[in-house]
Formats: structure tokens, sequence, C-alpha cells
């Protein structure tokens, strides 16, 4: 995948994390895998149709879920991880990958994405595509997370 596509959806993250009140939220990482696979708790799919055809998901675990979508809300504290704070982390990765899609298309690239699907669960590998994966590592005062970019060439 082009490095110009990559950055929109990394610049994107760190923008709409920003917006929302997450502000440290720094890059701790970058490698490939060879399929589109998560072993964290929580996993929002969003796919993307266009010139461009794949999926990002956005994975961490449950405590860092909590506490994004805590941020999300105000501060409010979420103690169990249910139907509200999964609403928010799903509005989030919709935000992201929205701003990315909109990035996209102002050098070129038609991209639309999908309403985003979450996956939660414990000690589960999740095994989404078969396509190439760009794994970004970020870490920020909330926990770490992931944002996986399987795009087919």
């Amino acid at each position: 995948m082009d490095v110009k596509y990559i950055n929109s959806f990394i610049s994107s993250l760190l923008e709409v994390t920003e917006m929302v009140g997450i502000s440290k939220l720094k890059r701790i990482g970058l490698n490939r895998r060879e399929h589109l696979k998560t072993e964290n708790d929580v996993n929002v799919i969003i796919g993307l149709v266009g010139d461009i055809k794949g999926n990002v998901v956005l994975s961490m675990q449950e405590a860092t879920a909590k506490n994004i979508a805590s941020r999300m809300m105000g501060g409010m504290p979420i103690y169990e991880f249910d139907m509200m704070p999964k609403s928010a982390l799903c509005e989030l990765s919709n935000m992201i990958n929205g701003k990315s899609a909109s990035k996209l298309e102002k050098i070129g690239v038609r991209v639309n994405i999908t309403p985003p699907t979450l996956i939660h669960g414990y000690n589960m590998a999740s095994l989404i595509s078969q396509v190439e994966t760009l794994v970004v590592a970020f870490s920020g005062q909330e926990g770490n997370l992931e944002l996986n970019i399987a795009t087919e060439d």
C-alpha cells in the first residue's frame, strides 16, 4: 500500500482522538503481518470499498477501550463494557475512517467505508482477512491500541 494512503489513516486517528480528548497518543511501532489477525479483547472493523478495498481494524484490550470510552463521554466512569462504551468505540472508528476517506478523496482516491462491526471477547484471536496487514501501534494515557490496515493491491 502506498505510504500516502497509510498516512491518511494515521493522521486521521491522531486528529480524531485529540478532538475527543485523547491528546497524548504516540506512535510506538510499525510492522507487517501476513494476515489481518488480532489478539486483543476489543476489535472494531470497518470495511473499505472503492479504489481501495480491504479492512481497517482498531484493536485494543478491554481496559483501554473503557478508558477511551470514558474520555469520549466526558470522564464518566465505565464499570462495564456494555452497549454505551461499545457504541462510543464504534463511533470513534467511524469518525477516524470517515476522515481518512475524506483525505483520500482530496488526493483523487475514492473510497467508501462500511458501518463498524465490534468484536469483543477474551483470550481469542480474530483472523479477519488473508491480506497482508500494516499494524501501527500507539500508546497513551488510556492504554495501547493498534490500527490494522489491510488492503488488496
